[in-house]
C-alpha cells in the first residue's frame, strides 16, 4: 500500500490566570497573545502507523506524554511506541510540571492530555494518498552558544553584550535545517516538519500567553503554502542555543514577537526554497523503536539538605557554591532559596531513574526523540555517526529530564544548566547512557555509522 497521511490541530490555549513556568518567579497568564496548539502529523504506509503530535508547551512530563499515547489507543488503536508528544519549550504556555519558581496547574494538565490526543484523531480523519520528501540545509547566523568562559575562569549562561570579561563561546552550534514535507498526491499541501537547535525567544511580556517563535514559524508557513497545511518546528539539540550573540558581532535591536518573527522567517524561507526542490515519493518504510534510558540523577548530600534548611530559614551566607553539585559560578543569591527547594525536592527522588528515547524510520530519513534540553554536543556526536539523512532530532520529546549536561559541563565547568533541579536531573554519565543507547535504536532501524 503507498503512503497516506493526514494532519490537524487541536487547540490547547490555557485559560486566564493559569500558572505560567520558565521563570524564577511567579506569572500567570494575563492574556493571550496567539493561540497555543497541539499539532499533529499522522503516516501510514499500510504495514505501520506513525502519529507524532507537537505541543506548545514548555515540556511535556512522562505522566503527561504516557497519557496522551493511552487515550491515542483507545480511541485510535495506534501502538504507544508509535506515538511521538514532543513540546516546542515556549515558556509562554501552562505549567505543566514544578519547574523552579512555578508549579503545576493541576487542573490544566488533566485536561490537557484529551485535547492533544483529539489532534491526532482529527489527523486520522483527515488522511489521504500522500507523498514525502526530506531535506537539510545550513543556517549559521540565528543560533549562538550561550555558555561564556569568563576571565575568572567561571562558566556563564547569558552573560552580556559588551561584557569586557567575556573570553569565549564553550562550544559551536548545530546549523542543520532538516525537514519533510508531506502533500496529497494531488499537490495539496498536508504538513511541513522542520527540526532546527534554537531555544525559545521569548516574548516580552510577563503574563502573555504565546506560542514563541514556534507559532510565528506555523503562521508564516500556513500563509505562505496555503491551504490547511499543519506546518510543526521541532527544537533540536538546543539546550544551551539561543539567539543572542555576544560577541556583539551580529546584534537585533527588536526584541520579544519582533524577533520571533524574524527567526521563523528565517526558518520558513529556507523551508519554502527546499519545499520546490524535492523530490516525492509515494513510499515510504516505517519503523518506531524505543528504548529506556537509565541514568542516575545528580547527587544531594545530606550537608545540602542542611544548608537548603539554612538558607530557607534565612541564616547562611555564602561566597562560593553554596552547595556540593556547583562548579564555578556560585549560585546568585537572589535565587539560592529556590535551589534550596530544589535540593529538597530531588533528595526524594529515586537515585537511578528512567526516562524514554525514541527513533523512527523514514525511510531514509530517520527521527531521533530525547526526553530533555539536550546539550548541542550530544546531537552533533549521534548526528556524525549515523547513517540516516537526515537525521532530525527532537528535545523535550515523550518526557522531560530538563537539560542533559555533557559530564564535562557537569564536573569542569559549571554554570546554570548544570544545577541540580527539577528541570537537570541527570548527572555524570547521564549524556554516554543516552548516545549510546541513541545509537543502538537507530543501528536497530538499519542506521548504523
Amino acid at each position: 500500500m503507498k503512503l497516506q497521511a493526514g494532519a490537524a490541530t487541536s487547540n490547547i490555549t490555557p485559560w486566564l490566570g493559569v500558572t505560567m513556568p520558565g521563570s524564577f518567579q511567579p506569572r500567570y497568564g494575563e492574556d493571550v497573545h496567539d493561540e497555543l496548539l497541539a499539532k499533529a502529523l499522522v503516516i501510514d504506509n499500510g504495514d505501520v502507523r506513525i502519529a507524532m503530535v507537537t505541543c506548545d508547551l514548555i515540556a511535556v512530563p512522562e505522566a503527561i506524554a504516557n497519557a496522551v499515547k493511552a487515550r491515542i489507543e483507545e480511541r485510535c488503536g495506534i501502538s504507544p511506541e508509535c506515538v511521538m508528544v514532543n513540546a516546542t519549550h515556549t515558556h509562554s504556555g501552562a505549567g505543566v510540571s514544578n519547574l523552579l519558581g512555578m508549579g503545576e496547574d493541576e487542573g490544566y494538565t488533566t485536561w490537557l492530555p484529551l485535547k492533544v490526543a483529539d489532534a491526532v484523531e482529527l489527523a486520522i480523519k483527515r488522511m489521504q494518498p500522500a507523498r514525502a520528501g526530506f531535506a537539510s540545509v545550513m543556517e549559521d547566523r540565528i543560533s549562538f552558544y550561550r555558555r561564556w568562559l569568563m576571565k575568572d575562569g567561571t562558566v556563564r549562561m547569558n552573560p552580556g553584550l559588551n561584557n569586557p570579561d567575556l573570553v569565549r563561546p564553550m562550544g559551536e552550534i548545530d546549523p542543520e535545517l532538516a525537514m519533510m514535507y508531506v502533500e496529497g498526491v494531488d499537490g495539496t499541501p498536508i504538513s511541513v516538519v522542520a527540526s532546527f537547535s534554537l531555544h525559545y525567544v521569548g516574548t516580552g511580556s510577563v503574563g502573555e500567553v504565546s506560542a514563541d517563535y514556534f507559532g510565528q514559524f506555523f503562521n508564516l508557513m500556513r500563509h505562505y503554502i496555503g491551504g490547511n497545511c499543519v506546518p510543526i518546528l521541532w527544537n533540536a539539540a538546543s539546550g544551551q542555543i539561543n539567539n543572542n550573540d555576544y560577541s556583539g558581532e551580529r546584534i537585533w535591536r527588536d526584541r520579544g514577537h519582533p524577533r520571533a518573527r524574524r527567526m521563523a522567517n528565517v526558518l520558513a524561507g529556507h523551508v519554502l526554497t527546499e519545499i520546490q526542490l524535492m523530490d516525492l515519493d509515494e513510499e515510504l518504510a516505517l519503523e518506531a523503536v524505543t528504548g529506556t534510558l537509565e541514568f542516575s540523577r545528580k547527587v544531594i548530600t545530606e550537608t545540602d539538605l542542611d544548608i537548603a534548611e539554612q538558607i530557607l530559614a534565612g541564616g547562611y551566607e555564602y561566597e562560593e557554591g553554596p552547595f556540593s553539585w556547583v562548579v564555578g559560578q556560585p549560585v546568585r543569591k537572589d535565587r539560592v532559596g529556590v535551589y534550596a527547594r530544589q535540593c529538597q525536592r530531588l533528595a526524594a527522588l529515586p537515585e537511578q531513574m528512567t526516562a524514554p528515547v525514541q527513533a523512527i524510520r523514514l525511510g531514509d530519513a530517520a527521527i531521533l526523540a530525547l526526553p530533555g534540553e539536550i546539550f548541542v554536543e550530544t546531537g552533533l556526536r549521534i548526528k556524525a555517526q549515523t547513517s540516516a539523512s537526515p537525521l532530525m532530532l527532537v528535545s523535550l520529546a515523550n518526557g522531560y529530564i530538563g537539560y542533559v549536561c555533557t559530564d564535562e559541563a557537569l564536573a569542569q565547568e559549571g554554570g546554570y544548566e548544570t544545577w541540580a533541579s527539577l528541570s537537570s536531573l541527570g548527572g555524570v554519565g547521564t549524556v554516554p547512557a543516552m548516545e549510546r543507547l541513541s545509537l543502538s535504536l537507530l543501528e536497530t532501524l538499519g542506521f548504523g555509522g
